[in-house]
Order: structure tokens, then sequence, then C-alpha cells
């Protein structure tokens, strides 16, 4: 089976959720700690523990900013339908959280889709944010490469959609990658064949050809 996984921040949606909502909620110096993350001191897994941590707002409070304030990708709803008529598999694994990817998801209709992320739980003393991988055991580092590794060794193709630094490793080994904005920086470096796109036309069009591909 062709499978896309998919990336949410920044890929789905336009802008990094994430980041939007630490600036909203989090303390001054959270930007301090995604340097560190940046410069590879943390994993995005173990970043998002510590940064959430510092978040002090009711859970209702950032669902109603996310459903205010996050603007989707032109044409994923297309994309989404799309998937669902072609037999191909959607899922969606991010390192981001349940807390605000659920609503957005639902808002659009969407609560079939498979969505894998950080499990959020909040807390008056910050949110905490738990990993675990397709054996549910938990983990702090290499979570989109666990779900990719997992739906390979069930013997499908993976296509993999993404556009931040915790998306490389997993596009390396996947077997058809989309890239924007970080990734597709790499891509050229490390001659990392890849389509680009901006919008999830652009997308589908690219998962239409491989699927043609595969089909042939």
């Amino acid at each position: 089976m062709l499978i896309v996984q998919c990336d949410f921040d920044d890929t789905i949606t336009i802008g990094n959720v994430s980041a939007a909502i630490h600036d909203a909620f989090g303390p001054d110096d959270w930007v301090s700690m995604e340097e560190e993350y940046l410069s590879g001191k943390y994993s995005v897994e173990e970043s998002n523990i510590r940064q959430f941590a510092l978040v002090r707002a009711e859970k209702e409070e950032i669902e109603a900013f996310v459903l205010g304030d996050v603007a989707v990708r032109y044409a994923f709803d297309q994309f989404v339908e799309y998937c669902l008529g072609e037999g191909v598999r959607l899922v969606i694994v991010s390192s981001g959280l349940d807390l605000y990817i659920n609503p957005t998801i639902s808002q659009m209709g969407f609560d079939h889709l498979e969505v894998y992320s950080g499990k959020a739980q909040v807390t008056p003393g910050g949110i905490k944010v738990e990993y675990t991988d397709p054996g549910g055991a938990t983990i702090t580092n290499g979570f989109k490469d666990s779900y990719l590794r997992h739906f390979k060794s069930q013997g499908n193709t993976v296509a993999y959609v993404g556009d931040g630094l915790s998306d490389i490793a997993p596009a390396h080994e996947a077997d058809f990658v989309m890239a924007r904005g970080t990734l597709e920086e790499h891509c050229k470096e490390s001659g990392l064949p890849y389509f680009g796109f901006e919008t999830f036309d652009d997308v589908g069009k690219h998962v239409e050809e491989i699927r043609q591909r595969l089909v042939g």
C-alpha cells in the first residue's frame, strides 16, 4: 500500500502552531530553548517536553487560540479526499501535540484521519508531554522515524511530506520525499531526491505520479 506520512506544523498549516502557542502563552525565554534544539543539544521531543512544561494556559484557551489563528495550507481538504478516493493511506505523524492538532483536523471535518503526535496533559503547573512509538513504548527521540520504519516493515511504500529539521531523518528512510523549507534545503545540499511543494495541490500531483508508477 502507498502511505503518505505527513508532518503537521508548517506543512499542513501555514506557520508553526507550536511556536505560536509559545509566543502567546509561554515564557519570554522560550526562544533560547528553541535555539538549543536547533543547535542539536536536544531532540525535538525533548525540547517540546521542556518548552511546553512552561506554558501556563487552560486547554480551552489553547483550543480557542488555535482555531482562531491556524491557517491550513491550500488544497489540503482536496488532498484528503483524493487519498480516500484512490486508496492512498494518509497518516499525520507530528512531534507537535494532540492538544492543537486534533481540534484543527476536527474543525475541517476530518476526524477519520490517522494522527500520531505528542500526547498532552494540561495541568496547573504546565503542559506534560509524552511520546510513544508504534509499540506503545515511551520515547524521547526519533518519534517520526519510528512510525516510518513501522510502516515500511509492513511492506508499505512511504511517501514523506515535511518541512523542518525533525523531518530530515525520516525523509532519508522514505521511498519518496516531498519537501519545502529546511527539509528542501537539506535535500538540495545532500543530494536526496525530492519533489518540491508549496500547496497540497502540488503534493497531490506528486503523489498521483508515484501512485501511477506503482500501479503501472
